[in-house]
């Protein structure tokens, strides 16, 4: 009897000290267990959580309860070191019964479903609702979130054998809820989809997808008592419930629409980002027709991937496209044509020493130093002009006028590095462009498939300073020319006839001879080229014969 005695004071200790944790758990209630936590992330609502872990738990008082009564036999509570564990247990059960909790649950969802009694609208899956300080109108499901909780909860109290306590409204509400569960979340999915990706819909491109936009709205028309000003039905147009036969149909469409938007969007969104490099990159690439034909080729390559793909009023956004390349062009331009006149200007200074030794090379590191760093280099082969004497005559060959027009050709093609670029272009793969007939009785403007607008864009001051270089050059040509054909009336000119004209007048003889050894410096000079800009002029085969 004592080792039994000392056995049952053991279980009693430990029985004891299983009550004492339990009592402190249950003080640190439910919402800050760990158990609450783990509900969550098992997808277990708040009440039914609340009612397992009270199940638990008096489940656990219990077990220990009938270890007692198994040890101490059935009247174990009447014992004296018994009965302070049996009145701790029996509050504890008091407190664990979810009974009163469940009732209280109960009665606050019916005063809920009373509150916001059902309505004609609510037989229509989205709703058009004021969102936001400005008041915009935005679609959304016809859904509320707390049924869904109510679902939830309805399920798990079902398993935890709650099933005969519910009322039978609760459970209509829920088995609606179960059966709208799939299709609002589909809807709510498609709706924020939609929002997120028309958010990315700028003006300019919202003509390109507008008759995705159309279609999505006149599919969310159909779902909610209302008509837009777009929607083409207005008699016949079908209105789509939440207990509609085709409310399976509508939604799998809706959701086929919204994933065709956002794949178009998508597929823009791309070529609109290859646009703007090419755009950012034609800023900065030398200025060279292949370079620029090179950045306008992958311009042209998006705008024919989008051409094929069928995007609706592709011309407008090629339009956009095609005045920032202009803009973009037009300034390339107007530094370009800074550039030639500072390059020739240093080269009209240089011009003015007279001669040179070494021309002939292309005329590249004139501005080598003092040029701005972002200033084109301006590459223009040398024109070649030399000066001969053939058959006892002197002559500039080719001829100063042919210079002065391979000159400005010169000029001509440094401009249309930019000018001669082709423009983008929306129909190349349209066979029935409606436009194309009206081509012959468009004005210029209208046919024009190069930037060649371009130079009337570009600063006038920029373009007349560039001629004038060219003028100057010529003018500075023409009288170096001039005083090598000078030297034909003294190449024709005998002794014998000077010597009758001056007789015997010692001053026209010296005037004579002074003019002679003016003009003989050019002959006795060491050089035997000179350079006017890209025109380079040789004499040295003259100035040998004269002598």
């Amino acid at each position: 009897r004592a080792a039994v005695k000392e056995f049952q004071m053991q279980l009693i200790a430990t029985v004891g000290e299983a009550v004492e944790k339990l009592q402190s758990k249950f003080t640190l209630k439910y919402e800050s267990s760990s158990a609450a936590k783990l509900s969550r992330l098992r997808g277990i609502p708040p009440t039914a959580g609340k009612i397992l872990w009270a199940k638990q738990m008096e489940r656990q008082v219990q077990t220990l309860m009938q270890r007692m009564g198994d040890v101490l036999g059935p009247n174990w509570g009447q014992h004296l070191e018994g009965r302070q564990l049996r009145k701790a247990g029996d509050e504890l059960l008091s407190k664990l019964d979810a009974r009163a909790f469940f009732r209280s649950w109960v009665m606050d969802w019916e005063k809920e479903l009373t509150s916001s009694a059902t309505t004609r609208l609510h037989s229509y899956p989205i709703l058009i609702q004021p969102e936001g300080r400005n008041g915009i109108l935005v679609a959304k499901v016809n859904f509320d979130e707390k049924n869904e909780l109510l679902f939830r909860e309805i399920r798990h109290l079902r398993w935890l054998g709650f099933e005969k306590d519910i009322p039978r409204t609760l459970s209509l509400v829920s088995e609606e809820t179960m059966g709208r569960y799939p299709h609002a979340i589909a809807i709510k999915t498609a709706l924020r989809s939609y929002g997120s990706v028309r958010a990315l819909i700028t003006p300019e491109l919202e003509p390109l997808v507008m008759p995705q936009l159309l279609a999505i709205r006149e599919c969310v028309s159909e779902a909610f008592d209302a008509k837009l000003d777009t929607s083409t039905a207005v008699t016949k147009k079908r209105r789509v419930r939440w207990d509609s036969k085709e409310m399976t149909e509508w939604v799998t469409k809706l959701a086929d629409l919204v994933s065709k938007f956002e794949e178009r969007v998508e597929q823009l969104l791309r070529a609109c980002d290859k646009v703007e490099i090419a755009l950012d990159l034609l800023e900065r690439v030398d200025y060279d027709a292949a370079r620029f034909q090179g950045v306008l080729k992958s311009i042209q390559k998006s705008i024919d991937e989008m051409s094929l793909s069928g995007y609706a009023d592709l011309a407008s956004w090629v339009a956009v496209v095609d005045d920032r390349m202009g803009v973009v062009l037009s300034r390339r331009l107007d530094t370009a044509l800074q550039s030639w006149c500072k390059k020739f200007k240093i080269s009209e200074e240089e011009s003015k020493e007279g001669e040179v030794d070494a021309p002939g090379e292309t005329i590249e590191a004139d501005t080598a130093a003092g040029a701005r760093p972002d200033a084109p280099k301006v590459n223009i082969a040398p024109i070649g002009v030399e000066i001969l004497l053939r058959n006892q005559e002197i002559s500039a060959v080719p001829s100063v006028p042919l210079v002065r027009g391979m000159f400005l050709e010169k000029l001509h093609e440094y401009m249309g590095v930019v000018c001669d670029l082709p423009r983008p272009r929306s129909g190349r793969f349209e066979v029935f462009d409606s436009r194309t007939g009206k081509a012959s009785s468009d004005g210029p403007d209208e046919m024009e498939e190069t930037f060649s607008y371009l130079i009337h864009r570009a600063s006038a001051n920029n373009v007349s300073s560039a001629y004038e270089t060219v003028e100057k050059h010529m003018g500075n040509l023409t009288s170096f020319v001039n005083q090598w054909l000078a030297y034909q009336t003294l190449w024709d000119t005998r002794v014998s006839d000077v010597a009758s004209s001056a007789g015997d007048d010692i001053d026209q003889w010296r005037s004579l001879l002074l003019e002679a050894t003016g003009a003989r410096s050019a002959l006795d000079s060491s050089a035997t080229a000179a350079q006017f800009g890209p025109v380079s002029v040789k004499y040295n085969k003259v100035q040998s014969q004269i002598n």
